[in-house]
């Protein structure tokens, strides 16, 4: 049976006896499914850890996303605290295994949509009592270095991006996705455009947003590993020096980033900065979302960031198909 992933010059190629010539891929749709689905059963872990049974959870972790928010957001979010605390160990349980359960849909064929669709409205939720809509109304936790606009908004987008709708992806794994090509590429440049504005955004009221790269890595050394923390008071002291011109850099990278991949340019290249530049949020803002000090309930932004750039990554096209496929369309009569 044909694989549905099997590109256009594969077909050709399996046509003129050159099967053997395409090689495989490394960055396909199924497998990047496979990884979203891996880091669903990460975050699935996480959630059984002991300390997620306790009231302490519940009181600590998400009535925390209450603070700086609109009068709005906080009464639903302080709403829906109070309403799990009295069984707060039952509702986590509920929230371990629906994250497990869909961790565990993602690697199988037939249940990927279901799984997807499940995720979708576990994202909505999470996102706004969970996350506080990823800080994005907050002073801080809106910055990218903090993970904008929150990861688990990155699962949902990636479900869109990775929906599996039978068609080919030529160019790119997004391309077979929900969205297709352009609307992929419309919400990349979307994201990156808004990481650029956020990464100065917050500090504007005295044009500070050294200060607010300065608290986003600085509140995150409680608990960490003593390798770890020094990691982050060298990035604090970089920071210190390099002052705001620093986070205007990465502001008009962060949009350059959206912008060239939205026209097209130099699309490999622009993705492995994004790449790398994930890692460094990765590990100096988000410290690996807090899994080393203990408590935390996702790996944070950061590899959600590089499944999306593997989505868009160009796909490599077999030197002997591409070749050979104009003359196979040349000897194709026409119609008529």
């Amino acid at each position: 049976m044909e694989h549905p992933e099997l590109t256009a010059a594969a077909k050709v190629g399996n046509e003129q006896g050159l099967g053997t010539a395409v090689r495989p891929r490394l960055l396909t749709q199924r497998r990047l499914r496979v990884a979203l689905g891996l880091i669903w059963l990460l975050d699935a872990g996480l959630q059984f850890q002991p300390y997620m049974f306790s009231r302490r959870f519940v009181a600590n972790f998400l009535a925390m996303n209450a603070m700086f928010q609109p009068h709005v957001v906080a009464n639903v979010i302080e709403g829906v605290t109070n309403f799990l605390l009295p069984q707060a160990a039952a509702w986590n349980a509920l929230f371990a295994v629906t994250q497990l359960a869909i961790g565990a849909g993602l690697l199988w064929r037939r249940t990927v949509r279901a799984a997807l669709v499940t995720s979708f409205a576990w994202v909505l939720g999470v996102w706004v009592v969970g996350e506080g809509l990823g800080g994005l109304l907050t002073p801080v936790m809106g910055s990218p270095l903090a993970g904008f606009p929150g990861a688990v908004l990155l699962y949902g987008l990636l479900g869109l991006i990775l929906w599996p709708t039978g068609r080919t992806a030529r160019h790119a794994v997004a391309d077979a996705g929900l969205l297709g090509a352009r609307g992929a590429r419309a919400l990349w440049a979307l994201l990156w455009f808004g990481a650029g504005v956020e990464q100065i955004g917050p500090g504007l009221g005295q044009f500070q947003p050294k200060a607010v790269m300065i608290s986003v890595i600085a509140m995150n050394e409680p608990g960490e590993p003593g390798w770890l923390v020094r990691v982050d008071k060298l990035a604090t002291t970089a920071t210190r020096a390099a002052g705001n011109p620093l986070a205007l850099l990465l502001a008009l990278i962060e949009v350059l980033i959206g912008v060239l991949i939205l026209r097209g340019h130099q699309v490999k290249t622009v993705l492995w900065v994004a790449i790398a530049l994930s890692g460094v949020f990765w590990v100096v803002g988000q410290d690996f979302g807090g899994i080393l000090a203990g408590g935390a309930t996702d790996p944070s932004a950061g590899p959600l960031y590089v499944l999306l750039a593997l989505s868009l990554y160009p796909l490599p096209i077999d030197r002997a198909v591409a070749e050979h496929a104009p003359a196979a369309d040349a000897r194709t009569p026409s119609p008529g």
